[in-house]
């Protein structure tokens, strides 16, 4: 008999640029956001303010890049997810600069020193690998390795660039996040502290041991508020992410490649000489992490990235605006710490948090050549850029059977359950 006709691969494959049809998840109550804002205007604060007053003048170092503003939305509203962890931040964005500092260093002795789209889709795209190597995927460890590959004047820092900003800016943020997100009740930073699972769940220590109580003991055996905030930084005891197949790897490597060789092309030979446009940023750093790594997480989602990008974007140009109406434009600082953190404010309550957009609204504020380009900055590179990397997303991660992106296209994809209906 005649075999059944089968359906041609390429079929299969465009039908996943429908999406998975996944749900998209609920906005975040009020409160939530207020300790978001807080944590992240606390923590960039700390950042610029160690910048101005103590590692530029003294160590003629640089802290304050714009990888810190996708780091604060990691770090202040997704703190659940794993690529938000201590050991992820902490290794994911030191390793950035490593790679960041290796390709460049070895593109300059090949004499391919100006050749910033292939530093940038080299730096980028091996920090992906490596992470997913070492268990330490963390998206602003891609704007790391892509600022010193594009930034000509960070490159003077050499191997300093992996100390100061990447691993003491993480270091630093870690540290405010411990302390920040703790306060609230409904909060726990971390979830975990390794990045390997140690203990089945039967054997796993109990983050805080209490006494149950009786009528005799009363409230006397209830731990104080102090002692339930401590406790909070042993960890939550959730699971670090699995580490993925070594030929998703492979994937998540020639994917973020291609779309950075893409992007830092277009703004190469397109974009910038013809139409004084600029796409080739830090943020898209991060993005690519997001987009070829992680591409199933709600955070890489095209609504995600592309909404959540332009917000960032615009509350950039806004912050920057009023305080230069003010007069204090001077103070870069707070407009660092005001602009990422109104950026995950915003995104919160748009439904639409995406990490690399507090690294766009960062890189207008402390940027004062992108200053110049003003409102048209929301287009490109906030809109323009992030529309090109979730193209770039939907092609390249769909070449992989056991990937389907996007997950959804709108802020919601599920399909409602026709019993209940």
């Amino acid at each position: 008999p005649r075999p059944p006709p089968t359906r041609p691969r390429a079929m299969d494959y465009i039908k996943k640029y429908a999406g998975a049809g996944s749900a998209g998840l609920p906005v975040p109550p009020w409160s939530h956001t207020a300790w978001s804002f807080l944590g992240a205007f606390t923590g960039m604060a700390c950042i610029g303010l160690l910048d101005t007053y103590v590692v530029v003048p003294m160590a003629h170092l640089k802290l304050l890049v714009a990888a810190f503003g996708a780091m604060s939305v990691l770090l202040f509203s997704a703190i659940k997810v794993p690529v938000s962890q201590p050991f992820n931040t902490i290794a994911g964005n030191t390793l950035g600069a490593l790679v960041g500092v290796s390709v460049v260093t070895a593109l300059q002795a090949a004499g391919l020193a100006d050749w910033f789209w292939l530093s940038g889709a080299l730096s980028v795209s091996l920090t992906i690998a490596l992470q997913e190597l070492t268990y330490c995927v963390h998206p602003p460890g891609g704007a790391t390795a892509l600022i010193f590959a594009l930034v000509v004047p960070i490159q003077q820092e050499h191997w300093m660039y992996v100390f100061a900003p990447a691993m003491l800016g993480s270091v630093v943020m870690v540290c405010v996040s411990l302390v920040m997100n703790n306060l609230a009740s409904d909060r726990s930073y971390p979830l975990f502290w390794s990045p390997v699972k140690k203990a089945q769940e039967h054997d796993r220590l109990p983050m805080l041991k209490v006494e149950e109580t009786n009528e005799e003991s009363g409230a006397e055996d209830e731990p104080s508020l102090l002692r339930v905030y401590l406790s909070k930084f042993a960890g939550a005891g959730g699971d670090p992410a699995p580490k993925p197949k070594l030929v998703e790897t492979l994937f998540s490597f020639l994917g973020s490649f291609a779309g950075m060789c893409v992007l830092g092309l277009l703004d190469t030979y397109v974009l910038a000489p013809w139409f004084d446009l600029k796409v080739e940023v830090a943020a898209f750093g991060a993005m690519s992490v997001l987009i070829f790594s992680t591409c199933k997480a709600p955070l890489a989602q095209p609504s995600n990235a592309v909404i959540g990008n332009s917000i960032g974007g615009a509350v950039g140009v806004f912050v920057v605006s009023i305080m230069s109406f003010v007069g204090l434009q001077g103070m870069i600082w707070t407009s660092a710490a005001l602009s990422v953190a109104l950026t995950i404010a915003v995104q919160e309550r748009a439904n639409s948090v995406h990490p690399p957009g507090g690294a766009t609204a960062l890189l207008y504020t402390i940027t004062p050549a992108l200053q110049t380009i003003g409102a048209k900055f929301i287009f490109a590179p906030a809109f323009l850029g992030a529309v090109i990397m979730v193209v770039m997303g939907t092609l390249m991660n769909n070449l992989s059977p056991d990937r389907t992106y996007p997950q959804r296209w709108t802020l919601d994809d599920s399909k409602p359950d026709p019993i209940k209906s």
